[in-house]
């Protein structure tokens, strides 16, 4: 399936279908696999300083979810997924669950650092290395 996100999109948009063995670690409740962002996403993203790094990779979101490099879970929200994807920079994408409109991407970000903050969050276990899920 070609996912396309168009970053001017005035409706909820799919951005992406989540691997089940990460949604089963978490045991995280949804009807569905999809990822959807709503336009109020688009709006944080430049709010929030990140529309740039939105701009450099929205076309690889759907990847990126798909195929992450790693895979955790903010302790403070025990109905996330955090998706980690190490391309030129390290990006992670927060993934909540809302109980009327399932998964949605709720930011997207060029994490500084990066590569400091993967090895931390490996270390304190906040994040595993995707091949885990996967077996």
């Amino acid at each position: 399936m070609k996912i396309n996100i168009d970053p001017s999109a005035k409706e909820t948009q799919l951005v992406g279908v989540i691997p089940e063995c990460i949604i089963d670690h978490y045991s995280i409740q949804c009807a569905s696999l999809e990822v959807y962002m709503p336009p109020g996403v688009l709006k944080h993203l430049q709010k929030r300083g990140h529309w740039n790094d939105f701009l450099t990779y929205h076309q690889h979101i759907p990847g990126m979810i798909a195929l992450p490099d790693f895979a955790g879970q903010n302790p403070k929200e025990p109905h996330t997924v955090e998706i980690y994807k190490i391309v030129n920079d390290h990006v992670i994408l927060p993934i909540k669950l809302s109980a009327e409109s399932g998964l949605f991407m709720s930011s997207f970000y060029i994490l500084d650092n990066g590569a400091d903050k993967i090895q931390k969050r490996l270390r304190t276990q906040r994040i595993h290395p995707f091949s885990t899920f996967s077996k």
